[in-house]
């Protein structure tokens, strides 16, 4: 109850209803004369406060609502960062696994190639004389039974050869007479066999 109610209480019924303004107006007066506060300021201050209280506990629920969702966005961060390393880790796993199994192969591959090799038998000097091609012996002279001497010719062909005079051969000087033809080529295609294809002089295969 406030100052003026309770002053008021304490006059009769009848006389408080009559005087009920003055004694307020009066109260009034002395209360803002000493500094005091007014009833009315009071409620207004109390209804300020009390708006200010509204104010601060939705705050405070809004501040709890975002500190829950805080809480979850985290949990679920941490979930994933989880999840995230587990398969990192699968991965990896997995990675060494298929390096052994290629490591393995190889050895296994190495090992047979080795055994190979081991079997193989050792190549002898007889075998590989017999690998290597025989270089002709007689001359080049086609129907010539004589060993050849030099340039592939035999001791007479090779004479005649020296002196151009061998018929079919590229000379020395490189002229070659083919039939009643002569002709002119390289030297360094000298002791060649040449023969004419149509109007192609083919020396030892090679047109030129």
């Amino acid at each position: 109850m406030s100052l003026v109610d309770t002053l008021l209480a304490r006059v009769g019924r009848p006389a408080g209803r009559a005087l009920d303004p003055t004694i307020r107006d009066l109260v009034q007066q002395v209360l803002k004369e000493h500094g005091y506060a007014s009833p009315a300021e009071v409620q207004a201050l109390r209804d300020e406060v009390r708006d200010m209280r509204t104010r601060v506990d939705g705050m405070a629920r809004r501040l709890d609502e975002l500190t829950r969702q805080a809480e979850t966005a985290r949990g679920e961060a941490a979930a994933r960062s989880a999840e995230a390393n587990a398969a990192a880790v699968a991965a990896g796993a997995g990675a060494k696994v298929e390096i052994a199994a290629l490591a393995t192969q190889v050895a296994e591959l190495q090992a047979q190639l080795a055994e190979r090799a081991a079997g193989a038998p050792a190549a002898t000097p007889a075998a590989v004389a017999d690998a290597t091609p025989a270089e002709p012996t007689g001359c080049k002279v086609p129907g010539c039974p004589h060993e050849f001497r030099s340039k592939g010719f035999c001791s007479p062909h090779y004479q005649q050869w020296r002196r151009g005079t061998l018929k079919g051969f590229v000379a020395p000087d490189g002229h070659v007479a083919i039939g009643d033809q002569t002709f002119r080529v390289k030297t360094a295609l000298a002791g060649g066999l040449a023969e004419l294809r149509g109007e192609t002089l083919y020396v030892d295969g090679q047109a030129v």
